[in-house]
């Protein structure tokens, strides 16, 4: 009878469970589209983007609004805090949804534990990303690019990509969602001064809100010296409040952050 009861009340425990759930599981994100994985909350961000490390990263996967860029692939380098990839995954579906027809392509995140990554001063701690740029193939199909690939002021794909050009709409919605998401905050987005103003044109062209054009002003900047970034964007975003004092910014606070 003992034993009998001990497995009836077991049961009832097991019969609990299950109709709760895993309870570490976390709500699933219909902002990063149908079926988005559950993205476990539990990195860390430890350091500066260009002396830091990563904890329990999250690996940024393909889906039917991502990919990689073929170039960057074999390094496996595609490693963040969970708020980076959720932003990647998120704006990536709100350019798809905008403007269907075209995945957004990702270089290179962190090492799986962050620190120094070759060809990069900074990706150290999970907060930085390579993004190749949104492009039109010479009969105006979205075109998934290999390798990263460089645009005058005209939007004209330079050597050896003279067949393609700059997508102003993809490329502007994707900067809109950067700046306006309210779970990651971008710090920055370095990119070329033309290609800035050619997407604060089209903003404008659109008439999209003031204030994601000010957040675009603010954000989107040249880097003083070596790269120009003529032919990506390089995004980083602050840590999150969560992960301070540990993880540390370096540079402008922009007011819509709460840091």
């Amino acid at each position: 009878m003992r034993t009998r009861t001990i497995s009836s009340a077991l049961a009832a425990v097991l019969v609990g469970a299950v109709a709760a759930g895993p309870v570490s599981a976390t709500p699933r994100d219909t902002t990063r589209g149908p079926g988005a994985r559950r993205l476990p909350h539990s990195s860390r961000s430890v350091g500066l983007p260009f002396d830091g490390r990563l904890r329990r990263p999250v690996e940024l996967r393909e889906s039917a609004y991502l990919r990689r860029v073929t170039e960057y692939e074999p390094g496996g380098n595609f490693y963040g805090t969970w708020e980076l990839v959720q932003l990647l995954e998120r704006a990536a579906y709100r350019v798809e949804r905008r403007l269907p027809g075209a995945k957004l392509s990702v270089g290179e995140l962190s090492a799986e534990h962050g620190g120094r990554l070759p060809g990069h001063a900074s990706h150290q701690s999970g907060r930085d990303v390579d993004l190749a740029f949104y492009m039109l193939d010479g009969r105006g199909r979205p075109y998934p690019p290999g390798a990263f690939a460089a645009f005058d002021a005209h939007g004209r794909g330079l050597r050896p990509n003279e067949g393609l050009t700059f997508d102003d709409a993809r490329n502007w919605e994707l900067v809109a969602k950067l700046v306006a998401d309210g779970d990651a905050r971008v710090q920055y987005i370095f990119v070329a001064r033309h290609i800035k103003q050619r997407l604060l044109a089209e903003g404008r062209r659109r008439a999209a809100p003031a204030s994601v054009l000010e957040r675009a002003e603010r954000v989107m900047v040249q880097p003083a010296s070596g790269n120009p970034h003529a032919n990506h964007f390089h995004v980083r975003i602050y840590c999150a409040p969560a992960d301070r004092p540990t993880c540390r910014d370096q540079g402008p606070r922009h007011p819509w952050y709460p840091g």
